[in-house]
């Protein structure tokens, strides 16, 4: 990757270097290897950097990396490519007792719930009673109120699925795919970094970390928001469809630990847990069965030297345990990162074009010309054995609708 520092940048180009090759040798993609997965590793390169530079400041030894799933790509809120925030993997930063978050991460609870319609139900029935409940507007999971914000454009989604072989599976015959997040509790966390998260600069930008019994409780709050997320999606769920089983209901957006997230991957807790893995409307989607990843077989089989690796890193990766939620952005005619330009608390990125005429920079990702992958997911992890293929989903209806 070719790197210009720019506009009096603080670092000299042989400390730059030093310090970006530090960050790439804590960076290990299981993606598809893409022109968004490139843009993807930039940000994440910058983002582990700063996060060793930070660990520095604090008196620590660099201690972080980052896991690419097979839907690694790009942030496209402005906000987070700015801030060098990954999307789709995990990040690690710390062995369990680093004691600060940093807090561009922002964690907003998105996940996928997989529940059974016993009952086929038609689309005007489900847009009846989406509109009946957003009249009713009073729905809780303990004290806390449920926002209801249907029909804002958003990745987020309500979608039904016919289940392909359902008897001998013992599936249900049809399927629907609850994708949602969770503001209320996103919004509460903000307040908290607002008020006692610690400005630290970096060469690679500002980050708003976390410290000491702040972090603590950071934390707490962030595993009583996951909590709650789950309960909300299965409550909107059975207020539409009723009580269904519910297949799977995971998070992809949150903290795992005191020194982990995941971000646009689901983390496998138990061997055989079933996921739910979503492509572009029209598309088939997939039930899939995790499993504890990666083996040593495949850490060797993706060309990461163990002999060149830290025991940490390494053992984060036999510890990987991910399973991708989607296909992740692609981007449309762009053919890779011609190079990347950085300022002070700047970055732009210079795609390479394949057929376009004449160049288009970009300080972040939101307007960029892209859609969603939907080739070769499924078959990626069934190579790098990250899950087992459980169930076909086939397409019958969406709903752009966030909750």
């Amino acid at each position: 990757m070719e790197y210009e520092l720019r506009g009096g940048y603080p670092l000299n180009r042989e400390e730059f270097k030093r310090r970006m090759r530090d960050a790439e040798r804590h960076l290990f993609s299981l993606g598809v290897g893409d022109a968004a997965e490139e843009v993807g590793r930039v940000n994440v390169t910058l983002f582990l950097a700063k996060i060793h530079f930070i660990q520095e400041q604090l008196g620590n030894r660099p201690y972080a990396m980052f896991i690419g799933a097979p839907d690694f790509t790009f942030q496209t809120s402005p906000y987070k490519f700015h801030e060098a925030v990954p999307e789709g993997g995990k990040i690690i930063w710390g062995d369990g007792t680093y004691n600060f978050v940093p807090a561009e991460i922002e964690p907003d609870f998105c996940g996928l719930l997989a529940g059974a319609v016993e009952n086929g139900i038609d689309l005007e029935e489900v847009l009846d009673t989406l509109h009946e409940m957003r009249q009713k507007d009073s729905y809780y999971v303990g004290n806390t109120k449920i926002e209801l914000h249907n029909f804002r454009p958003s990745s987020h989604f309500l979608n039904l699925y016919g289940v392909d072989n359902h008897k001998a599976l013992n599936l249900p015959e049809s399927v629907a795919v609850l994708h949602t997040s969770s503001d209320e509790m996103r919004d509460l966390l903000s307040d908290l970094v607002r008020e006692r998260a610690e400005e630290m600069r970096t060469p690679f930008g500002v980050s708003r970390v976390l410290r000491g019994s702040d972090a603590w409780e950071y934390q707490r709050r962030c595993r009583d928001s996951s909590d709650f997320t789950k309960k909300k999606r299965k409550l909107l769920f059975e207020e539409i469809f009723g009580h269904g089983e519910i297949i799977a209901n995971h998070n992809h957006y949150e903290l795992t630990g005191p020194n982990g997230a995941v971000i646009g991957c689901s983390a496998v807790n138990e061997e055989g847990e079933v996921f739910v893995i979503t492509l572009i409307d029209g598309s088939p989607a997939y039930l899939v069965k995790g499993r504890k990843n990666l083996t040593p077989r495949k850490i060797e089989e993706l060309g990461f030297d163990a002999r060149k690796i830290e025991k940490w890193a390494y053992d984060g990766l036999l510890n990987a345990n991910i399973v991708p939620h989607g296909g992740g952005h692609k981007l449309i005619e762009v053919d890779g990162v011609a190079k990347v330009i950085l300022y002070p608390g700047a970055k732009v990125i210079v795609p390479r074009y394949r057929t376009k005429v004449g160049t288009t920079a970009y300080v972040d990702m939101e307007t960029a010309f892209r859609g969603y992958r939907s080739d070769g997911i499924l078959e990626r992890v069934r190579a790098l054995e990250l899950a087992d293929h459980y169930a076909t989903l086939k397409f019958i209806y969406g709903i752009k609708v966030d909750f």
